[in-house]
């Protein structure tokens, strides 16, 4: 009876072991990161932005300084003017303060849209390119790296994903 319960597992353990290496799933994955900084129609799109956000950056860098400069006069009239012309300069002070806060916070969250919109059309241009290769290629699943802890460097397919969308789209 002990003999046949350890025939019986071996046989179930044999036969886990040969379904399992009979699996010929074709898990590979990309590095998306990769592919929107090395493609040309990503860098178009990166470009763009980077020069948006710099434009941005570089008003809201001149209204910051003036506002600096206003608080620092307002500093050295504390002493000289009146309490109530005071409070007046400082209300006026913190009012504009908060327009600007107001305003940086309308263009970054145009921005984030503009950046959000910008890579939804990357995507669908680039989503049917990929999909076309996975067909082709006998792939069952594409992974993005930054979800790998390791894999062979054979089951990347960023590079070749970089070349046919480079090749497809202008």
């Amino acid at each position: 009876m002990n003999i046949v319960k350890k025939l019986i597992t071996i046989f179930i353990v044999l036969q886990v072991f040969i379904n399992a290496s009979q699996a010929q799933d074709q898990i590979v994955y990309l590095d998306l990161d990769k592919v929107i900084s090395n493609t040309k129609a990503g860098n178009v799109i990166l470009n763009k932005l980077e020069k948006s956000k710099n434009t941005a950056l570089s008003k809201f860098e001149k209204k910051e300084k003036d506002l600096i400069k206003i608080e620092d006069d307002i500093k050295k009239q504390k002493n000289i003017i009146s309490e109530d012309e005071l409070k007046k300069k400082i209300a006026k002070f913190r009012k504009e303060i908060s327009i600007f806060r107001q305003e940086k916070q309308k263009v970054i969250n145009e921005f984030n849209k503009k950046k959000k919109s910008e890579f939804e059309e990357f995507f669908k241009k680039i989503t049917p390119i990929i999909e076309s290769y996975v067909s082709d290629e006998n792939i069952d699943i594409v992974l993005d790296k930054k979800n790998i802890f390791v894999a062979s460097k054979k089951r990347n397919i960023t590079e070749e994903i970089i070349k046919l969308i480079d090749s497809k789209i202008k």
